[in-house]
């Protein structure tokens, strides 16, 4: 983008637009994979624990419950895809993109307080491996990802209304 570009702000606008056509498509692309990830590893064990022997009910819920953190960040992605949209549409300032933002923020901090405390706990108390904590480096970056979903969206909330009552002032 040239200097003269970068000061007129229908040019940003576009520019801004056409990134989250892009980022739209890589994000159609990986949702799916994503969710195969997931899911594929997730059925397969759940099959072998109920009908190859290899822990019954107990072992089946043990591979649902530490798919749970994985599936909650999932969630996080999809929601920021949703975000992507509103910017593709060129609505930088939505209510349903500052929504989208905390709403993956929550998903973000769920898979990390899940991963970090309760499959943990829940997979020691249903026979699985003994309750082993560690707090890694993923941890703490998954912690700080989520936090600033949920600050970005209150921050694009807050702009919103800034800019809304602007606006009714000049009406």
């Amino acid at each position: 983008m040239s200097d003269v570009a970068k000061l007129d702000p229908h040019a940003q606008l576009e520019s801004a637009a056409k990134q989250a056509r892009s980022m739209r498509r890589v994000t159609e692309i990986l949702i799916p994979l994503l969710v195969a990830a997931i899911a594929l590893p997730l059925i397969g064990g759940v099959y072998l624990a109920l009908f190859e022997g290899r822990g019954g009910v107990v072992g089946a819920l043990i591979h649902i419950i530490a798919a749970t953190p994985a599936i909650c960040a999932a969630m996080a992605v999809i929601g920021l895809h949703g975000v992507i949209s509103e910017y593709t549409a060129g609505r930088m300032l939505s209510a349903a993109a500052s929504d989208g933002f905390r709403r993956a923020g929550v998903w973000a901090l769920a898979a990390f307080l899940l991963k970090l405390s309760v499959v943990p706990l829940l997979t020691a108390f249903l026979g699985g491996p003994a309750f082993d904590w560690r707090f890694d480096a993923l941890d703490i970056a998954l912690m700080a990802f989520a936090a600033l979903l949920l600050m970005i969206g209150t921050v694009i909330q807050a702009a919103a209304a800034a800019l809304k009552a602007e606006n009714d002032q000049i009406v």
